[in-house]
């Protein structure tokens, strides 16, 4: 009797720990959900947030908008289209020390801010870096761990330090199902 109750104890633990778990995921993802909704310029439906973000006020998101870890860093427009699915720990950065133009080296303390531009249907791996004043076309996926220094363009597949385009989706699909509405 004794080592029945006790396993039912240690069961009982197991079983509160577990659900203790599950609702701080749930409230953590609920404070990033409501801490973008605050502080984005616009958010479109269907948002959904698993991990830290942060955002700044002059980013727009589209619908059905899938983050897993984001941080936008400077004041630059952030415009993040419809579907879009970025990994965890994924930055964007929109602004940049004024090298060229300052007046100090190696860099004065001005800055220069660019827009970034996340097209509709793009996915964004783990640890993805965009820099200032690019753009990821329409359905294109940038592979985990790169830094995203030029235009990716539509349907591009494309990863690396600086990102290269390395192939390509099928295109003819992507519209068949993109027409379908089939969206995740």
């Amino acid at each position: 009797m004794k080592s029945l109750l006790s396993r039912a104890t240690v069961s009982t633990v197991t079983i509160f720990k577990s659900v203790q778990s599950l609702y701080h995921d749930y409230a953590e993802r609920m404070y990033y959900k409501t801490k973008a909704r605050k502080t984005a310029q616009t958010v479109g439906p269907g948002l959904y947030v698993n991990g830290k973000i942060n955002l700044n006020s002059n980013t727009v998101l589209g619908e059905n908008v899938h983050l897993h870890g984001l941080n936008v860093r400077g004041p630059g427009t952030v415009t993040i289209g419809d579907y879009v699915h970025a990994g965890t720990d994924c930055e964007i950065l929109t602004e940049n020390h004024n090298y060229d133009r300052g007046d100090a080296i190696p860099y004065d303390d001005s800055f220069t801010v660019k827009p970034v531009t996340i097209e509709d249907c793009a996915w964004l791996g783990i640890d993805v870096t965009l820099l200032p004043g690019v753009t990821v076309g329409e359905g294109a996926i940038v592979q985990a761990g790169s830094v995203v220094t030029d235009d990716v363009p539509k349907g591009a597949i494309a990863g690396g330090h600086p990102v290269e385009v390395f192939g390509q989706r099928d295109m003819q699909h992507y519209e068949t199902l993109k027409s379908a509405g089939k969206f995740n």
